[in-house]
């Protein structure tokens, strides 16, 4: 248990030399990753390329813009 709580703290703490954004901000993009009702819970949806919460699984046209709320 120790080991697991070493492991996230280390993580957390690292994550701004990994991520553009915040550390908060990169907590929710990951929040946002299983699908688009997490993203929209989160209040990250819809997102375009290259902001918090576009994920490529996530844009099903391939338009640069994930979890559209109507289809194109």
């Amino acid at each position: 248990m120790a080991l697991v709580l070493a492991i996230l703290s280390l993580t957390y703490w690292a994550l701004p030399f990994f991520s553009p954004w915040s550390r908060s901000v990169t907590l929710l993009h990951l929040a946002s990753a299983p699908n688009c009702d997490a993203a929209r819970s989160v209040g990250l949806a819809p997102a375009n390329r290259g902001e918090p919460g576009y994920w490529p699984k996530h844009d099903a046209d391939n338009d640069g813009i994930a979890c559209e709320p109507w289809p194109r």
